[in-house]
């Protein structure tokens, strides 16, 4: 039931391996470049500097060490969204990645812990790429080019400016490698390898769960492709990969049962998925992504009302560059596919290339941003829990993986072929007896393979040459202001409680920074989270209360709206503090007129601000102190 007539393992040249290696990580870095692996001051300023995903991803970072040496449940937080907290399991809080970069992150911090990750995601995905390429090729040139597709393909360098999670891709590949192992080849010790597989599926779980999910999909399509065409061979393989299987599932299962399970019933759990289907459903690959990179990603919003009448609301995002190839490099994919067609790898890689690339487009086809009337496969996911919530563009990740392995095969057979033609028929007839004339036709022979084999080189080369002009994959800018950050680590108590304003979230999540860089000694209201709401649907915010929400409008009133008295900014902000618990206030406000409004008005209510920094003013010893005459005590 071998998909190919692969090569067996044999023992190969150290020197390869550790100049491809090396190359990989010099371009991780150069990816980044000014900015150092290790940096612990800036991030990538994707919705702004320090805010966003990167910025929460950093807090996830450090949570985890943090939570383990104070005893805290690394799944359940209430160090954001105080009181109330978040289930940190429904949240792509990475506490596998936290574990590991636990020196970094209790060293240097969260941000240079996140740094170095991000580094380690491109070049030990597009190592680990490379490695199991070597599986099936022996012409090492071609396994480092299918890592290069892999590590650094549009998936990768889109992913790796903003989700850790969706780029830490090293696992995949050798989950492949263990399937491979387990009902395919089975050279090796089927418990041992179902071990392996139990114990990588679960450290997926621990680094995004939506990545594993997508991994068994694909597992399943390729599985029953193979079954398909090996019919009378399935029966024989499962018989002895079985033992190997059980052990995979005791595995993962010891492993993923706490975590899975706090998602399922713990506290603050989201109990009818994580986010809206129309949200997830507009996460999706244009048809001409691949040849494409100007093509709009169009995601359609819910149904509100204007004006009386029911209208459809569109949100149009051109960043999102996953799945892009380019006419050249899909090309050459295309070519090598159609001439190595009869490999069974080769089949493999296609029709697991093509699945995955067919549910990306999401669950109605769309052609450059227009969304057509014509329903698609991942339309079924919609109806499915669990499943409902994945976006699938995350699916190009995969669908690099076995792009991959087809050029990796087919550079590797058309090089070996351009070799094997190239043997003078006189010189294999003469036998042991080379004379002159058929020695110089076999120099020329060579010579000419070895030109051929350089314009094949030439030729890869210039198909990835788009995929490269992606870098750098992000311009990072300062992640936090110390000035706020020392002075909150100073003046408030460890433990203590921290009301920001503007209200921390999604886009604009600063103050988890603040915490993370302070190693957590302090609490904030709000936060950048998965929390349910009141539907029992997720968001991706944790929502202001009523009190909160007003006491903001008399801070910074919108455009148009009534003025808050200040009797009732008094009450709603003693509501607030005695709710909250609340020892501090900060107006992060940069200088200038919004932020002198905004302290004047707040100034009516506790009196002047503590400390008066460059990213705001603080408000201490909220406790303490006296109302203001603006604020009467029995107001």
């Amino acid at each position: 039931m071998r998909p190919s007539s692969d090569m067996q393992a044999v023992r190969r040249p150290i020197v390869p391996v550790v100049l491809s290696i090396s190359l990989y990580v010099v371009l991780a870095v150069v990816a980044y470049w000014p900015v150092v692996p290790w940096d612990a001051s800036r991030l990538p300023a994707v919705a702004g500097a320090g805010v966003g995903d990167p910025a929460q991803m950093a807090w996830f970072l450090a949570w985890t060490p943090f939570a383990l040496l104070h005893g805290l449940n690394p799944f359940f937080t209430n160090y954001i969204d105080f009181p109330v907290g978040v289930n940190l399991a429904a949240n792509t809080s990475v506490p596998l990645l936290g574990v590991l970069a636990a020196p970094v992150t209790l060293t240097l911090g969260p941000v240079a812990a996140f740094n170095l990750l991000v580094r380690i995601a491109l070049a030990g995905s597009a190592t680990s790429m490379f490695l199991v390429s070597r599986r099936w090729v022996s012409w090492w040139p071609a396994a480092f080019a299918a890592g290069l597709l892999y590590g650094f393909g549009s998936y990768m360098t889109f992913e790796s400016s903003t989700h850790l999670d969706l780029a830490f891709m090293v696992i995949p590949p050798l989950l492949l490698w263990c399937v491979d192992e387990l009902l395919v080849t089975q050279r090796r010790s089927a418990s041992k390898m179902g071990i392996l597989l139990g114990l990588l599926s679960a450290a997926q779980l621990l680094i995004d769960a939506e990545v594993l999910i997508y991994c068994g999909i694909m597992a399943l399509i390729g599985l029953v492709f193979l079954a398909l065409v090996h019919r009378r061979l399935v029966a024989a393989r499962i018989r002895v990969a079985f033992p190997g299987l059980l052990r995979a599932l005791g595995c993962f299962v010891v492993i993923a049962a706490y975590p899975v399970g706090y998602f399922l019933t713990g506290p603050r759990r989201i109990p009818r998925g994580i986010q809206l289907a129309w949200i997830t459903a507009g996460y999706h690959v244009d048809l001409l992504r691949p040849v494409s990179l100007s093509v709009p990603q169009v995601i359609v919003g819910g149904p509100v009302i204007v004006n009386g009448r029911l209208v459809q609301v569109f949100r149009v995002a051109w960043s999102d560059t996953s799945g892009y190839l380019g006419i050249l490099l899909l090309v050459v994919l295309l070519a090598l596919a159609v001439r190595w067609r009869r490999l069974g790898i080769v089949q493999l890689g296609a029709v697991c290339a093509c699945s995955a690339f067919v549910l990306s487009l999401g669950p109605r086809l769309t052609v450059d941003g227009r969304t057509t009337a014509i329903w698609l496969p991942e339309a079924l996911f919609e109806h499915l829990p669990v499943l409902v919530d994945l976006e699938p563009v995350r699916l190009t990740g995969l669908e690099m993986l076995f792009l991959a392995i087809i050029l990796a095969v087919g550079l590797d057979r058309t090089r070996a072929w351009i070799r094997e033609h190239a043997q003078p028929r006189s010189a294999l007839a003469s036998g042991s007896v080379i004379d002159t004339r058929a020695t110089l036709a076999w120099s020329r022979a060579q010579l000419l393979a070895s030109l051929e084999t350089v314009c094949l080189l030439g030729l890869v080369a210039a198909a990835f040459a788009p995929l490269l002009e992606q870098l750098p994959v992000a311009r990072e800018s300062p992640a936090t202001a110390p000035g706020i950050s020392a002075s909150l680590a100073r003046s408030v108590p460890n433990g203590g409680v921290v009301l920001v304003l503007p209200y921390p979230r999604a886009a604009d999540d600063e103050p988890m920074l603040w915490q993370a860089v302070d190693e957590m000694k302090f609490r904030i209201v709000g936060g950048y989270a998965l929390v349910p709401g009141t539907t029992g649907l997720g968001r991706y915010f944790v929502p202001e209360d009523p009190q909160l929400s007003e006491l903001s409008s008399f801070v910074n009133p919108p455009v148009g709206a009534p003025a808050v008295p200040v009797a009732r900014a008094c009450h709603d902000l003693r509501a607030v503090l005695r709710a909250g618990e609340v020892d501090a206030m900060v107006l992060r406000t940069r200088a200038g007129p919004l932020r002198a409004r905004g302290a004047a008005q707040l100034a009516k209510l506790l009196g002047p601000p503590t400390a008066s920094l460059a990213a705001g003013d603080a408000w201490y010893d909220l406790g303490h102190r006296r109302a203001t005459p603006g604020c009467p005590a029995d107001s």
